[in-house]
């Protein structure tokens, strides 16, 4: 790593067959760095930067840590611009969600100048980085259904990261996951609807889990509300309620005893029955997606959809099915 890259976090890295577009935050500031290989092309006799971008693309597949490498050698044309445009700042408290998603933005597209690559900027238009903004319609059926049910609206405004005390810079800049409403204690998972599809997918499983039909002993996560716009208009993401002292699956089986393990095989498989016989599906089954309490209760969360290689077969993704396959991997998983 370069360290004279001030810190940054990624928001969105799209990589197509001739371009790519790297889209960061740093210091509170959004800079969206675009790259095509006809740019990186110098004289006839040096075609060093367009081999140094290709090595990299083909290195990813198999380096874990190409991509990060790829991504510093693209920000640092753009230090200059970064440390004049966005200072460093002492920051006592992050921002709030709706700052933190409508910020100052800056595009810079990096060209092959005299055998360097350089950053130049580039007049402002927020076309291309609406992706990096979560916003579903408030007319929305399944947005208009949860209000209609009564679904707790919370301004972004008045949401903001929950952050150890002991953050490194960067953390500010990162996508908010754990939220809490200013000035007080209570804290969500916060989930931006940055795809539609699968927002509503989520919500409308969120919403189900609410009625009668099921029992509310349901071993799954629950709503806390929608993240509202300040416009009034439309839905920055949902919150999902928060677990305090809650791990992940794939952490809490390390000192995991058997009878925890099988305990916990039992509760997912029942669960998932649960699910099925009310004709909802999981989804993405992986040890990630399984929450353990503080009680010892296994949780399934994330009803968002999509599957991971190794736990669910593509084929088999959002069936009952990819449900009972990636249960059967989560049991190999527990040694069981």
């Amino acid at each position: 790593m370069n360290f004279d890259v001030p810190p940054f976090a990624m928001l969105e890295l799209e990589l197509g067959d001739q371009n790519i577009e790297l889209i960061v935050m740093s210091r509170g500031k959004r800079f969206h760095v675009q790259l095509a290989t006809e740019d990186l092309r110098g004289s006839q006799a040096d075609h060093s930067l367009l081999h140094t971008f290709l090595k990299f693309r083909e290195s990813m597949d198999d380096d874990p840590q190409a991509m990060e490498e790829l991504m510093d050698w693209m920000m640092e044309p753009c230090t200059c611009y970064i440390n004049q445009l966005a200072p460093p700042q002492h920051r006592l408290e992050p921002p709030s969600l709706a700052e933190y998603f409508d910020p100052e933005t800056f595009i810079f597209k990096l060209m092959n100048v005299d055998g360097h690559l350089e950053a130049i900027r580039c007049p402002e238009n927020h076309s291309p980085i609406r992706s990096a903004t979560p916003k579903v319609s408030i007319s929305d059926p399944t947005v208009s259904a949860a209000i209609a049910q009564g679904v707790d609206c919370i301004s972004a405004s008045i949401l903001s990261a929950a952050l150890e005390p002991d953050v490194h810079e960067a953390d500010y800049d990162l996508v908010p996951r754990r939220v809490r409403i200013i000035g007080q204690e209570s804290q969500f998972h916060f989930k931006g609807a940055f795809e539609e599809q699968s927002f509503q997918r989520e919500l409308d499983i969120l919403l189900r889990f609410r009625s009668d039909s099921l029992p509310n002993d349901l071993l799954v996560s629950r709503l806390g509300g929608l993240v509202t716009h300040d416009d009034g208009l439309s839905v920055m993401g949902i919150l999902i309620e928060y677990v305090h002292g809650s791990k992940t699956l794939d952490f809490a089986v390390e000192e995991a005893s058997m009878t925890e393990r099988e305990k916990w095989a039992w509760q997912i498989r029942t669960t998932i029955k649960q699910l099925h016989d009310a004709n909802i599906t999981w989804g993405d089954v992986k040890p990630d997606n399984v929450l353990i309490d503080p009680n010892g209760d296994a949780l399934v969360i994330d009803f968002g959809g999509g599957c991971v290689e190794g736990w669910v077969d593509q084929n088999l993704e959002g069936t009952r099915e990819g449900d009972l396959q990636g249960l059967a991997n989560i049991e190999q998983f527990l040694g069981l």
